[in-house]
C-alpha cells in the first residue's frame, strides 16, 4: 500500500483557488523576510511545525471506518 510513499518530484494537486491562497502567503512571508521564499520552503515549514497536530485533527473530524458505518446505519 505505501510501497512509495516519499517519492521525489512527485506532485500534488491541491486546485486553484488554494494554490491562489498559498501563493498570497508565501508572496506576504518572502515581503516581509525580505526574501524569495518558495511554495516548497513554506509547506515544509507548515509540516514540520503543524504536521501531527492536523494529523491528529483530521483523524478526530474524520473518524474511523467504523464509525463511519455506525453513523451511518443510525
Amino acid at each position: 500500500m505505501f510501497n512509495q510513499i516519499s517519492r521525489r518530484g512527485k506532485s500534488v494537486y491541491i486546485g486553484a483557488e488554494l494554490r491562489d491562497r498559498l501563493d498570497k502567503m508565501v508572496l506576504d512571508v518572502g515581503h516581509y523576510a525580505g526574501r524569495p521564499v518558495t511554495v516548497s520552503e513554506f509547506i515544509r515549514y507548515l509540516i514540520e511545525k503543524s504536521g501531527n497536530d492536523a494529523q491528529k485533527r483530521l483523524k478526530k473530524i474524520l473518524g474511523t471506518e467504523k464509525e463511519r458505518k455506525q453513523f451511518s446505519t443510525e
